[in-house]
């Protein structure tokens, strides 16, 4: 079962000393040398890292492990200052972040001006390796920085080393944050109902822009990441409550997945962080432009130059793959993974695509923008400029590397002694949202010419049968024997569903705001595209998956009729949802964010078998 909260449990201790980089001065009251507490990943036999940020490169960052007594005696000078004392120190490996950047769009007290483009933030990562945890009781630990030769504590919180593999585990399941409304919301009423959790499974989009530095770290808007996972904004709801997020992180490692908004698109030649987003561009377009200009660019043929053009003119994960330490053994890196919780298997894909408007054009002549179905009328002739539809950042085709690897991974001895299988991934192949259409797959560029034989449009098509997730990922999980449930995000609802086979999946992330559901008792149809499009490729309302959603357990919401509603979607209400492994329930709660005395209310159970 849950655990009962300890509320403001180790935040009695700390200096916190104000030191803001010129240029982006104070971005809350909550502004310190610090731009992070500190963070778990990776836990492993009696070890486990911890993970901070600053503004500045600072003079020597340590981990400090011992009594809480001990830890709070420390005052406001370096430890290494202070022998004798029965605390252990763990230095920390830092580096300059590659990316991080602000741009007159950035929620920052002094922003650069439009004209001053993309203007690069200094962000320094530290992380030490935590050595001899005690395997019962963990230990007690804060960071400390020296910067400018003064000593920066944050506060005194509690890590633990791995779950043993039959350990249950407290897990929240979350996604789609994007530094949305209800999100502070959320997560403080999530670390409150379920006390001490385990860890937090994140299935995407965990900021809007990911090479901004302020959504991670210190927006003005108080819906940072990191604030809102670590019990540090300041939030100010509609309703009139001050919401500070969930102190989740400092004490429960996270796994999360890369969601469309961890992918940074094209950056040469933008003026604007958002524009980049926007822009992304096939890796393999990039590759075949390259060769167009490389004796140009890099006349001595040098392979990080080439690798660098590419990806400044395609997409790019780094700052996600820079801000986390995931596990990194598969064909990709930290881009999909495998790891146990507990008794819990993960299984994170990389499952996403660029999010294009469904905007339509039928006469190439009139078309002015980019979306998912066409070309602008003006781009016809530079790849780079084109947006070559909403197309998937990496295959999980048959025969692609993701999918061997999920196919092995599906049949590996780890996999086999858990308890419980748990495939993470952004978008999934189940779904009653906006965001399930069109189908996952490559799109197939059609090329529109006139009757001099002149090129004078490109569109897209996405046909049924091209759909990866159903066509080529659903049959490896349902076939498999062992995936207990499938945890998506992307749409902005919760829904969830079972197969024949028992495998559940399910989708929770109404956090912050919802994108809608498009089912007959919603009154909802997505878009479809006019002719010349195949309107029988496009599904208007219901899953394109085929299972039929799943009315909630306990408290399902009612139309005007009194009918059960199988889904939740709202701007007003939030919804979060955790496993809990030991028992195998699932756990869905919803709270109303309209009124400031509400508390949620469990409306789903389930229990995975």
């Amino acid at each position: 079962m849950f655990k009962s909260a300890t509320i403001g449990a180790g935040l009695v201790a700390g200096t916190l000393v104000t030191a803001a980089l010129p240029g982006f001065a104070g971005a809350s009251d909550h502004d310190t040398a610090l731009l992070t507490q500190p963070f778990l990943q990776m836990p492993g036999h009696r070890e486990v890292s911890v993970v901070w940020f600053t503004e500045q490169a600072g003079e020597a960052h340590y981990v400090i492990t011992g009594s809480r007594a001990e830890l709070e005696r420390l005052g406001d000078t370096m430890p290494t200052d202070r022998p004798g004392r029965s605390i252990e120190l763990h230095a920390a490996d830092s580096f300059r972040m590659s990316r991080t950047a602000e741009d007159a769009s950035s929620a920052i007290a002094e922003k650069p001006a439009p004209s001053d483009g993309i203007v690069e933030r200094p962000v320094y990562r530290h992380e030490a390796r935590v050595t001899g945890v005690h395997p019962q009781h963990g230990s007690d630990y804060r960071v400390v920085s020296l910067v400018d030769g003064e000593a920066v504590y944050s506060p005194i919180y509690h890590l633990d080393d791995e779950l043993g593999r039959n350990e249950g585990a407290t897990i929240l399941l979350t996604s789609d944050h994007q530094q949305k409304n209800n999100t502070p919301a959320n997560l403080q009423w999530a670390s409150t109902l379920l006390g001490d959790i385990d860890a937090v499974f994140f299935a995407g989009d965990l900021v809007n822009v990911p090479d901004r530095a302020s959504e991670w770290f210190d927006a003005t808007n108080e819906k940072a990441f990191f604030p809102g996972l670590q019990g540090t904004a300041q939030y100010s709801a509609s309703n009139g409550n001050v919401y500070t997020g969930g102190e989740i992180l400092q004490n429960a490692p996270i796994y999360p997945a890369i969601g469309n908004h961890e992918v940074q698109g094209r950056i040469d030649g933008m003026t604007s962080l958002n524009a980049s987003f926007n822009s992304p561009v096939p890796r393999d377009v990039a590759e075949q432009v390259y060769e167009t200009v490389a004796a140009d660019v890099n006349p001595t043929g040098d392979p990080a130059i080439r690798e660098q053009w590419i990806e400044d003119n395609s997409w790019s994960t780094t700052t996600y793959e820079e801000i986390f330490t995931l596990p990194a053994d598969g064909p990709a890196g930290e881009q999909y993974y495998a790891t146990d919780v507990g008794n819990v298997r993960l299984i994170t894909l990389f499952s996403t695509r660029i999010w294009r408007s469904p905007s339509v054009q039928v006469d190439p002549s009139t078309r002015t923008g980019t979306t998912r179905y066409q070309e602008a009328a003006a781009n016809l002739d530079d790849p780079l400029a084109q947006g070559h539809g909403s197309f998937p950042f990496v295959s999980l085709a048959v025969d692609s590397a993701q999918y061997d690897w999920l196919r092995d991974e599906l049949s590996s001895r780890e996999t086999a002694q858990a308890d419980y299988v748990v495939v993470m991934m952004h978008e999934g192949p189940q779904g009653l949202g906006d965001n399930v259409m069109p189908h996952f797959g490559e799109p197939q560029q059609v090329e529109e010419y006139d009757e001099a034989g002149n090129l004078i449009g490109i569109r897209y098509d996405y046909p049924a049968d091209g759909n990866m997730l159903l066509t080529d990922v659903s049959p490896l999980l349902e076939n498999s024997g062992v995936v207990d449930l499938v945890h998506n995000g992307h749409s902005h609802l919760w829904n969830r569903f079972e197969s024949e086979n028992g495998v559940n999946y399910i989708e929770t992330s109404n956090v912050g705001n919802s994108y809608g559901a498009y089912h007959e008792l919603s009154g909802r149809s997505r878009p479809v595209p006019p002719a010349p499009w195949n309107a029988d490729d496009y599904v208007a309302q219901g899953n394109p998956g085929g299972l039929e959603a799943i009315v909630p357990s306990i408290a399902p919401d009612t139309n005007d009729a009194g009918v059960a509603l199988p889904f939740v979607f709202s701007n007003d209400r939030t919804a979060f949802t955790a496993i809990d492994s030991e028992t195998g329930e699932v756990t869905s709660w919803v709270l109303d964010t309209t009124d400031p005395n509400a508390e949620p209310y469990v409306f789903d159970v389930f229990t995975l078998d």
